[in-house]
């Protein structure tokens, strides 16, 4: 039996180049969707007596990623009210929404992202300050991060930056990260800080992805219930 010989034409190897370069974009990205993670990550790096620099990334207990490698996945038992937060996350977020709680216990039941932001290598106890540059123009819905007392860090309406920065002097510490939509989110951010030696420091501006699953069926509502009746439990009884 005969077989036709296929002539690789200019146009057919371009569409073989362009498939092999998606191929190795899409093996080059990490999806992160449970466990413990630093997303905001900032490490001050010096070699020698050079002038030091702000590197951002992802970190987990599996290493260190590059933002633009990185897929941060909401899962939808994210999904909950937001009716135990004030108004500013009402406001903004609406009823209901997907957010990672700061609450390691709760996140690690719901099978969700522990997320963190952090600090790592720097000389002193300086803050450093993270600014949101841009946020994406297909960002689905609303997105705000925000502490235990509803009181906002970072925001945007749609690609419309709010809250625009906020800093930290701590080495690490843990927020709430809402979003009001399901889709895929993206946000520039850079950090900046203050050397003594130095002066201004600046990292390069990273883009972070976030995918938010739809909403979840009814008895994944179920289990959410139980979990948020749980932890407002256990507030209680460790006040009492």
């Amino acid at each position: 039996m005969k077989y036709a010989k296929t002539k690789l034409t200019p146009l057919l190897l371009l569409g073989l180049l362009l498939a092999l370069s998606c191929y190795d974009v899409a093996r080059a990205t990490t999806t992160i969707s449970s466990g413990h993670a630093d997303i905001f990550e900032v490490e001050y790096e010096q070699v020698g007596t050079d002038k030091p620099t702000l590197h951002l990334g992802v970190h987990t207990d599996a290493g260190h990623f590059e933002p633009a490698n990185v897929l941060l996945e909401v899962k939808n038992s994210a999904y909950s009210s937001t009716s135990l937060f004030l108004s500013p996350i009402t406001t903004i977020l609406g009823a209901n929404a997907w957010i990672l709680p700061a609450d390691l216990e709760q996140a690690d039941i719901l099978g969700l992202i522990e997320a963190g932001v952090a600090k790592a290598g720097f000389p002193d106890a300086g803050p450093v300050t993270f600014t949101m540059v841009a946020a994406g123009a297909s960002n689905p819905g609303n997105f705000a991060l925000f502490n235990s007392s509803s009181a906002i860090r970072l925001s945007a309406t749609g690609s419309e930056v709010g809250t625009s920065s906020f800093s930290i002097t701590t080495g690490h510490i843990h927020y709430n990260w809402g979003f009001s939509a399901p889709g895929t989110y993206t946000f520039d951010l850079k950090a900046s800080y203050t050397d003594a030696d130095f002066g201004v420091l600046e990292s390069a501006t990273e883009t972070y992805t976030f995918n938010v699953i739809p909403e979840p069926s009814s008895s994944t509502l179920l289990l959410i219930g139980l979990v948020g009746w749980v932890a407002t439990r256990k507030r209680i009884i460790s006040k009492g």
